[in-house]
């Protein structure tokens, strides 16, 4: 019999992720990788944007100990891509965000879990078993800005037409996915545990393992293009998403087992 994969309805919420900090997280090695505590450790910043872009700078002298995402702070201003950009609060039911590859593996960890593998995200995100078809989109083959938390959807909990912000998980339920599964298009980008490659026979191959993972899902401020299931962005593994402290901060993650 085939292994049988769990993968979490929704994205990881802020309030589910204090509870790891509170739990003391960020100081414990078991939940990291050595590369991920060693990042935990230092003192460099990436901000990285899509598909290799990256700015790094380095903390200030006497910045204390990593121990919490860089951009925690519940009031945050989404900055994206130029659209609309009021500050707002996040409650723990918005997911988290501004969490590098190394967090997110760590709480995954934590939580008797992993990150997904990127095969098993995009089927969770878009195979239709009674059908035997893969979804353009989570919810079907035809774009609706109404389903998902984009740039061009009215939902007031993503703050409305062209605005850039983040929506409590499950607030577009219309979107959801053949496996019942939320936000798998929009509202987060979502690491999974793949480094970037190139599918098989692909006329411009890629492989840029041990230096960049994929990302899925498409962001709040995204158009149809990048909201597709099968739409693969990738970052370098400790950067927390943005190009500079004024950029959004768009990806999360969502755990399997």
């Amino acid at each position: 019999n085939p292994e049988v994969v769990e993968i979490g309805k929704y994205e990881v919420t802020r309030g589910q992720y204090r509870k790891f900090i509170e739990a003391g997280g960020y100081k414990d090695p078991r939940y990291w990788s050595t590369e991920g505590w060693k990042w935990k450790q230092g003192n460099t910043i990436d901000y990285a944007g899509m598909n290799g872009q990256v700015t790094r700078v380095t903390r200030p002298a006497g910045a204390p100990e990593r121990n919490e995402p860089e951009h925690w702070v519940a009031e945050q201003e989404w900055i994206g891509h130029g659209h609309e950009h009021p500050r707002f609060t996040q409650t723990d039911e918005h997911p988290v965000v501004g969490v590098t590859y190394y967090e997110a593996e760590a709480y995954c960890k934590w939580a008797g879990g992993r990150l997904p593998t990127e095969a098993e995200w995009e089927k969770a995100a878009r195979w239709d078993e009674k059908k035997q078809h893969a979804n353009v989109f989570p919810w079907g083959d035809t774009w609706d800005p109404e389903k998902c938390n984009n740039a061009d959807d009215h939902n007031a909990a993503g703050g409305g037409y062209r605005t850039n912000q983040s929506a409590p998980v499950g607030s577009y339920p219309k979107g959801a996915s053949p496996y019942g599964c939320m936000d798998m298009a929009g509202n987060a980008y979502e690491w999974v545990a793949d480094w970037a490659k190139s599918y098989p026979g692909n006329p411009k191959p890629f492989d840029h393992t041990g230096r960049f993972y994929f990302v899925r899902g498409g962001c709040w401020d995204d158009g149809p293009f990048s909201m597709r299931c099968g739409y693969r962005n990738w970052y370098l593994p400790p950067s927390s998403s943005g190009t500079g402290k004024g950029d959004s901060d768009y990806t999360g993650f969502r755990v399997a087992r």
